[in-house]
């Protein structure tokens, strides 16, 4: 009888030991989700992914005509023609956007022109998330009728955007130097901005390490040549590193720099995500940033990611008790 009743205890304290371990896992998975997080910062990030948006659009103003207007290389008719000889077409209608049923130039200089007074009214906190959701749809519109011509950096920065577009909008010069007043003070904290930011932040990593994996299957990163690869072909860069008396040129000035690039960024995520060294993680992936826009001119892609950086955060939020806590 005493066997069987310790037998009895044995099973319900495993039992209800399992359960409790059940319930962290959710409520760790929760808190990461869910937790409150820093308007402000979210607004900051947001804000200055709304400038870089703003120079993406200024960057291909020149040259609308050329790509888009009829019999450019990116005409609605040379497009149609491309993705039906390359049997494309089931492809290519998952590319949506409201530029393909036009050709005429003017449509696309009013295109650009609302999208650019649009990212200045995001920066400026204005609109709410409805404004910020607009903004990503006319860059998303833009970057898929320029699908030929897009790559990573488009595709970053729509990410980012979408994420952002989740918290509470506020200005970002209110978030950077202004610590509290009343037009954000119940804004301070809220459950949608610490999804948003734990989504930005977990899009980064991804991409980071995708980067990271795909550096790796490049010969050229491992013997010494990376960083020379990203400054040819000097015609379609900014800065040529390539001259007689650039440093580059010397074989262990570009050996350290190509071997560094591949440590610093894994490195430096790994360090961004633990809570003692998260600033020297995220400064480490800051420098990798600077030294890509350098070399290789991906100018947009280097400065979108290194804003995203900033929206890693490697410990639950400590809140202030004296800031309100409201739905919006």
């Amino acid at each position: 009888m005493t066997k069987d009743c310790t037998a009895i205890n044995l099973e319900k304290e495993a039992a209800e030991k399992e359960a409790g371990e059940k319930e962290t896992q959710t409520g760790t998975w929760d808190r990461y989700w869910f937790s409150n997080g820093s308007v402000a910062k979210v607004s900051t990030i947001r804000g200055l992914l709304a400038m870089i948006t703003l120079i993406y659009f200024l960057s291909v103003w020149p040259d609308a005509a050329f790509w888009y207007s009829a019999g450019g290389p990116l005409s609605t008719t040379n497009v149609s023609e491309f993705l039906t000889n390359g049997g494309l077409e089931s492809a290519g209608n998952w590319i949506v956007s409201p530029l393909f049923l036009t050709e005429d130039i003017i449509v696309y200089r009013m295109y650009l022109i609302i999208g650019m007074a649009t990212s200045l009214v995001v920066f400026w906190g204005r609109g709410g998330r409805w404004m910020s959701f607009l903004l990503w749809c006319l860059f998303v519109g833009w970057a898929n009728r320029a699908m030929l011509v897009s790559g990573l950096a488009e595709t970053l920065l729509s990410l980012g955007l979408f994420a952002a577009a989740i918290s509470p909008a506020s200005s970002v010069w209110t978030a950077l130097f202004t610590k509290r007043n009343s037009r954000v003070g119940h804004l301070a904290t809220h459950w949608t901005a610490g999804f948003s930011e734990r989504l930005l932040a977990t899009q980064i990593t991804v991409i980071g390490l995708a980067t990271w994996v795909a550096m790796l299957g490049g010969s050229v990163w491992f013997n010494g040549l990376g960083a020379y690869a990203l400054a040819a072909p000097v015609q379609d860069r900014t800065l040529d590193w390539t001259g007689p008396t650039s440093p580059l040129v010397q074989v262990a000035f570009h050996e350290g720099i190509t071997h560094l690039l591949m440590i610093a960024l894994p490195a430096g995520l790994v360090l961004a995500w633990l809570p003692k060294s998260s600033q020297i993680g995220k400064w480490i992936l800051v420098a990798w940033c600077v030294v890509i826009a350098m070399l290789g001119s991906h100018w947009l892609y280097a400065m979108t990611f290194a804003v995203l950086i900033f929206s890693i955060r490697p410990g639950p939020l400590e809140l202030d008790a004296r800031m309100k806590q409201t739905r919006v």
